[in-house]
């Protein structure tokens, strides 16, 4: 349960990190670079690959949060409830 608030907490601040950056430098950066097609392919695989591993780190908060949030019931707490031992090994297969 630990988990869940830790995920969200660096996935807001990678979001926000980013978002700084992009409006803080990208356009100056964009606009130096202009003279070389390469230079702007790399910006935008970087840019790429900066999009792709923020939505990995979303996706992982969204999950951790499902699975978290899947376990719990309204019933309350689930228990285990051994298999009969006559009813062991007699299932059709």
């Amino acid at each position: 349960m630990i988990k869940r608030p830790r995920f969200l907490i660096i996935a807001v601040l990678l979001t926000l990190i980013d978002f700084t950056v992009v409006v803080c430098y990208g356009c100056t950066v964009w606009t130096t670079w202009s003279h070389d097609v390469w230079s702007r392919g790399i910006l935008i695989l970087f840019a790429a690959l900066g999009a792709t591993s923020l939505a990995n780190v979303w996706a992982q908060v969204v999950s951790a949060q499902d699975i978290l949030l899947g376990c719990q019931s309204a019933e309350g707490p689930q228990t285990a409830v051994p298999i009969p031992v006559e009813a062991r090994g007699q299932a059709d297969v």
